[in-house]
């Protein structure tokens, strides 16, 4: 009995110790009570790994946008090497050869189209990361995949399908804007 009432009082002395321990010496203390931390400041404002972004334009081969906007012939081995997205305004932003923009290598039917990218930005580097690809045609939007009937699972790169090992077709679903919510109140309210 003696040793749970010991290890009560030690819970209780640990407990206190705790709650009236001294904060940081570079804590400030606010007007409401609150310690703040510049260290836990700096780790709250570290800005994120990537930004996420919609870009507009056609899919190029870079070497085939370098030559005819600049003149630069690159080495014939390296020719169809990078992809980039080549924007209205002329801008050419490479994409990253990995499970979403890979079909941009694999299919050059979807070479020269206008397309809308939605992308993952990553700092420090000029590719992006495709995360969701989009056709444009007559002032319509589309999602584009390719799509297995048999195994119904959709794909992001021409080639068989990763279950039947059958053949896949291009999909595409017309996007939908959401309608925006309208109300009739007052404006008073």
């Amino acid at each position: 009995m003696r040793w749970i009432c010991s290890l009560c009082c030690l819970w209780a002395f640990a407990f206190a110790a705790v709650v009236t321990a001294a904060p940081p010496a570079d804590a400030v203390k606010t007007g409401r009570g609150e310690v703040k931390s510049p260290q836990k400041d700096a780790a709250k404002q570290t800005p994120p790994k990537y930004t996420t972004a919609s870009i507009r334009g056609k899919v190029v081969w870079l070497s085939e946008a370098l030559r005819r906007r600049y003149g630069v012939k690159v080495d014939r081995d390296s020719a169809r090497t990078m992809v980039a997205l080549e924007t209205p305004r002329g801008e050419l932003i490479p994409i990253m050869k990995e499970a979403r923009g890979r079909g941009f290598w694999t299919d050059p039917r979807l070479h020269g189209i206008e397309m809308e990218l939605f992308v993952r930005r990553y700092r420090g580097i000029p590719l992006v990361q495709v995360i969701r690809v989009y056709t444009l045609k007559h002032g319509k939007k589309y999602e584009f995949d390719y799509w297995c009937d048999i195994c119904a699972i959709p794909m992001f790169e021409l080639k068989p399908c990763d279950c039947c090992q059958g053949a896949i077709r291009i999909r595409k679903r017309l996007v939908r804007e959401k309608p925006t919510k309208k109300t009739n109140r007052p404006a008073s309210e």
